[in-house]
């Protein structure tokens, strides 16, 4: 007996001496400590571990804290026993006896080790045991634990279930729990107290009307209650505290046989069997699985069957939230309350589902979130059923409103029905013959067309009637979108006007200006009159205005570039010329020959360039109009690059550049216009040259491509700017980085236009800093001779 107290002694020494993993608590005189954090973990897979063997080094050493973010102490859907420990520091002057919660109800077996003076104590506890062998008659699992003050305790917990272990931990003095208690099972009183009324006031309305949608959602309701009751440990408490046996499996077979009444009441509810065919099939087919799912319960592992419940529980929620959606779409009664109950509901099933499979942590709103999901739905499906009783009597007072009126109209119709087909002819006539199509609409349905109208969709007037609207649209996004819309603004202003496109029996779209007013006002449910005007014409001609005004925005553009350019290229030459001229006019008769006939070459120069500009603004303007000449003929094209690469040489005499023509097989004489050519590769090659600063290689690649003749210009220069390339082709366009670089924007415009009268294509791939590369394709004119 003393051996086995000193081995006691020295484990429970050795657990405090140990270097504790958890996060350490300390106590204050505060009411209550979350420990759920501070916490560490031990997984014992086998389930066979004693607290001898957890209390030996190497399994301390197996201890880990729980990550820091995440579920917490919730391990989902485990086999495994798992063992949980935490210490404390109790300062002095706070109390020694205090109160462990373990807040998941549904726990099979919970077993808590706490330090006493001979080693630990252990009291057992789960709704695997009768509630009688609890030692604090709690819904939850509850346990007294002593501390010494002034000393770090070291708590130790082994917890195991077939269902959902979870187990988030709170550390109560004793009043403070107790005055709790009187929070929480107040809250779960009115929750099971509002249950037992729809319960009872749906039976009652059974009873009164025969309606078995009203029987079934009792049933529901009865369901609903004992699965609630067996997740929140009131069922183990008050109605089978010695039934341990169904305590375990009450909380499937609950889920389940309420999921298969709220499936048969959403089938009765929206007459799923004759409105929706195939939707009704599938709660058919998710009734059967719910009834695999009881049956599961009862002699299946609860594993499967909670698997089972987890899945089913979202597929089911999101099937009623589906169809709830669509009953809203075709107007049934009731279908709005119905769609927000099983809405909500299906929140709190997937809620408690991520909990029940460890993904979300344990607290008051995840653990209850079907308690509060469900109360939420009961309620608003018995405003739904209510919804269902009011729109019945509405019903009946118009049918009965409808037969008074209609023996009045008879009645009426007899002394004076020659005089109102008359009116109505009347009427008719002179809505038939309006200039704008006339509809009444009830719920987005014709009722009656004039015949401009019909005209104008391409349908006869008979066809139209009873249609819905949404065949006018161009879509069904639009109908939607413009349904919405005219809805909100007939209730706030009983009018709605707009420009729309609609769709004639052809498919052609075509605008018209719309304008709606109710019967009743501020009622669009009563009957809308819609009037139509085709405005086709003149959207047509605002999008001419439009062009026109992009165009002259374009021309103002174009002219602001033009005259910068022009102010500026002609600025240098003429500086230089006048230079030259003063300097000729002061010093001419000085100057050695030499220096004079330089000066003169200088003028000349500065009016070549000035000449060259000339010509192409007005090359430009030929293409431009239309009047650029082409005259195509034979051309030796290996003759002609050659003679290109050698004036590019000559016209950029300083640059570094090493300028070559190289073609492929089957490159000689073919059709063209060689003045144009000139243009095109004269332009591309001086181009390379010239923003090419660096040098580097300037190739001008000829070859014969299927059907084409494929000239390329690749230079390794300054590139072009990606998003600049687009505009590179129009007329006195410079890109931004050429700098100081010379030039007038002209030549790619006049290399495009030369381009097209050949009826080919040029391409740009830039990259900057590291060159261009132009492609020109050109159509085979002839048959090329090669050379």
């Amino acid at each position: 007996m003393r051996a086995g107290l000193r081995r006691w002694w020295w484990l429970w020494l050795l657990a405090i001496a140990l270097p504790l993993q958890a996060g350490e608590v300390r106590l204050s005189d505060e009411p209550s400590f979350n420990l759920a954090r501070a916490l560490d973990y031990l997984e014992d897979p086998r389930g066979e571990l004693t607290l001898d063997e957890v209390l030996l080094p190497a399994q301390q050493a197996r201890f880990g804290p729980l990550p820091p973010i995440g579920p917490g102490p919730n391990f989902g859907l485990t086999r495994s026993a798992y063992w949980l420990k935490v210490t404390l520091d109790v300062p002095h002057g706070l109390p020694r006896e205090w109160l462990l919660e373990v807040g998941y109800a549904t726990l099979d077996r919970v077993d808590v080790y706490a330090p006493h003076a001979f080693g630990y104590a252990r009291q057992a506890g789960g709704d695997g045991l009768p509630f009688s062998a609890r030692v604090v008659a709690h819904r939850n699992h509850v346990f007294p634990v002593s501390f010494i003050p002034g000393a770090r305790t070291t708590l130790y917990l082994r917890v195991q279930s077939d269902g959902t272990l979870s187990a988030p931990m709170r550390l109560w003095q004793p009043a403070a729990l107790w005055q709790q208690d009187q929070v929480s099972y107040a809250t779960l009183s009115l929750y099971f107290g509002l249950l037992l009324g729809l319960l009872v006031y749906n039976l009652l309305l059974f009873l009164s009307v025969r309606d078995i949608g009203y029987l079934i959602y009792a049933a529901f309701a009865a369901a609903m209650g004992v699965a609630q009751a067996a997740m929140s440990g009131l069922g183990a408490q008050f109605l089978w505290p010695e039934w341990p046996a169904w305590t375990a499996v009450s909380v499937p077979v609950g889920q389940a046989t309420s999921a298969m009444l709220g499936l048969m009441f959403a089938r009765s509810f929206l007459a799923t069997r004759a409105r929706m065919p195939r939707l009704d099939k599938l709660l058919l087919a998710q009734m059967a699985g719910w009834g695999l799912a009881l049956l599961a319960s009862l002699f299946l592992h609860y594993h499967v069957a909670g698997y089972m419940v987890a899945m089913l529980s979202v597929m089911g929620v999101v099937t009623l939230a589906a169809i709830g959606y669509l009953s809203i779409r075709r107007g049934y009664a009731g279908a709005r309350y119905f769609f927000t109950a099983w809405a909500l509901l299906l929140l709190g099933v997937v809620t408690l589902s991520m909990h029940n499979l460890g993904f979300l942590p344990s607290n008051a709103l995840t653990s209850n979130s079907l308690l509060i999901g469900s109360a939420l739905e009961m309620v608003l499906l018995s405003f739904a059923l209510g919804d269902r009783i009011n729109v019945a009597r509405r019903f009946k007072e118009l049918a009965q409103a409808r037969i008074a009126a209609e023996q009045a109209m008879v009645h009426a119709l007899s002394n004076s029905q020659a005089h109102l087909k008359q009116v109505l002819g009347e009427r008719e006539a002179i809505l038939n013959n309006a200039v704008v199509g006339i509809v009444l609409s009830v719920n987005r349905r014709h009722e009656w067309v004039n015949e401009k109208f019909a005209q104008m969709l391409g349908y006869p007037a008979q066809v139209l009637i009873g249609q819905s609207s949404m065949h006018i649209h161009p879509d069904e996004a639009s109908w939607l979108r413009f349904g919405d819309e005219a809805r909100a603004a007939l209730i706030a202003t009983n009018g709605y006007t707009c420009e729309r496109q609609l769709k004639r029996r052809d498919g052609e779209l075509f605008w018209v200006e719309m304008g709606g007013s109710c019967i009743r006002p501020h009622e669009p449910d009563s009957g809308v009159i819609w009037t139509f005007l085709d405005i086709t014409a003149r959207k047509k001609s605002e999008a001419e205005i439009r062009e026109a005004l992009e165009q002259q925005k374009a021309l103002n553009e174009l002219r602001t570039r033009f005259v910068a350019m022009t102010s500026h290229e002609f600025r240098t030459p003429l500086a230089a010329i006048l230079s030259a001229e003063e300097v000729l006019r002061h010093y001419g008769d000085r100057l050695p020959q030499a220096e004079r006939i330089e000066t003169l070459d200088s003028i000349a120069d500065g009016v070549q360039r000035m000449s060259r500009m000339m010509d192409r603004v007005m090359l430009l303007g030929k293409a431009d109009a239309g009047m650029l000449d082409f005259v195509p003929g034979q051309v030796d094209l290996r003759a002609l690059c050659r003679q290109l690469v050698e004036e590019a040489r000559r016209q950029h005499p300083q640059s570094r550049c090493k300028v070559a023509a190289r073609w492929g097989a089957g490159v000689g004489r073919g059709l063209y216009d060689e003045k144009l050519l000139r243009h095109i590769f004269g332009n591309l090659l001086s181009n390379a040259v010239k923003y090419s600063p660096g040098g580097g290689d300037v190739d001008l690649h000829v070859r014969r491509e299927a059907g084409e003749m494929v000239f390329e210009v690749i230079d390794q220069g300054i590139g072009i700017p990606p998003d600049e390339i687009q505009h590179l082709f129009g007329s006195f366009h410079r890109a931004s980085n050429v700098g100081q670089i010379q030039g007038t924007g002209l030549g790619l415009a006049i290399v495009k236009n030369a381009v097209e009268m050949h009826g080919g294509r040029i391409e740009v791939a830039s990259e900057l800093g590291k060159g261009s590369r132009f492609t020109v394709r050109l159509p085979l004119q002839a048959e090329v001779v090669p050379a």
